[in-house]
């Protein structure tokens, strides 16, 4: 019985199960681990500094070298549910390159919360580097916004909820339709509703007024994938919108945050160019 578009539960569960298709997924999460070790060890930051009560509403800022110069927020992927951002601190090294400030956030875990207690965490989190722009001598009227995968997700929302002014936002194999997601088995961790869904899902939502996007996904991803950044970067266009679009055919899941940390990648250097105009 087909629950979402054609899919039955079984083919939609195939859809968003990453791992499955990628059998050397830990290689992956290992090596992002070293890298994110040696970018840390490399380059002064402010280590885990706290916006919240919890041990995971902590970020790590990195800061350029000049005065007012722009910010890049990352935020990780794991399914709402796994992953940090010590995986990811090489993506920082681009920025750090042409002098852009990079912060990139944790935030509570499903199924520990709720997706709005995950979106708030990263909203807060913004607030307070918008906050602290003058203490941290960044731009703040331009914070860009990046996140991989689920994390897309979270950029896209807090953006669309004005947590705080945004540039615009990065969004590297995302998802910004909740609803297959519901009607998956990634939400036995989420318990989301339908409504939760609605509510939650950027296709649903405006990003601010002049916000821009530039969005990616691996052409070796699942249909699913696929249609989730055609989909949005299609809706982001209608309602006025500056999007600009990478294909990226060799690349899988993960293989794109390889790409994102290659500052000679197509993709890095069309985020450095929008940043920077």
């Amino acid at each position: 019985m087909h629950i979402y578009r054609d899919y039955d539960r079984e083919a939609l569960d195939l859809q968003y199960y990453v791992r499955l298709h990628i059998p050397d997924f830990q290689d992956y999460f290992d090596r992002f681990a070293r890298e994110g070790l040696a970018a840390r060890e490399a380059h002064p930051h402010l280590a885990d500094v706290p916006y919240g009560e919890d041990a995971l509403q902590t970020l790590d800022f990195f800061p350029g070298r000049s005065n007012g110069r722009p910010l890049l927020v990352f935020i990780h992927g794991g399914y709402w549910r796994s992953l940090d951002k010590h995986q990811f601190s090489q993506l920082a090294l681009p920025y750090l390159a042409q002098d852009i400030n990079v912060a990139l956030i944790n935030y509570r875990l499903a199924p520990q919360v709720r997706m709005g207690d995950i979106a708030a965490d990263c909203g807060r989190a913004l607030r307070m580097l918008h906050a602290k722009a003058g203490a941290l001598r960044f731009d703040p009227e331009a914070i860009w916004l990046m996140g991989h995968s689920a994390g897309a997700h979270l950029a896209a929302l807090i953006a669309s909820l004005g947590a705080a002014p945004v540039r615009g936002v990065c969004g590297l194999s995302g998802i910004y339709d909740l609803e297959p997601v519901r009607l998956s088995y990634v939400n036995e961790s989420l318990h989301l509703s339908p409504s939760d869904a609605l509510q939650a899902s950027p296709l649903q939502l405006d990003l601010p007024q002049g916000a821009q996007a530039l969005l990616s996904v691996g052409g070796q991803e699942t249909e699913e994938f696929l249609r989730q950044n055609a989909t949005y970067a299609a809706k982001l266009r209608q309602s006025g919108h500056a999007v600009e679009t990478v294909a990226l055919p060799q690349i899988h899941h993960l293989s794109i945050v390889d790409v994102a940390a290659d500052a000679g990648s197509v993709l890095t250097r069309t985020m450095i160019k929008m940043m920077l105009e």
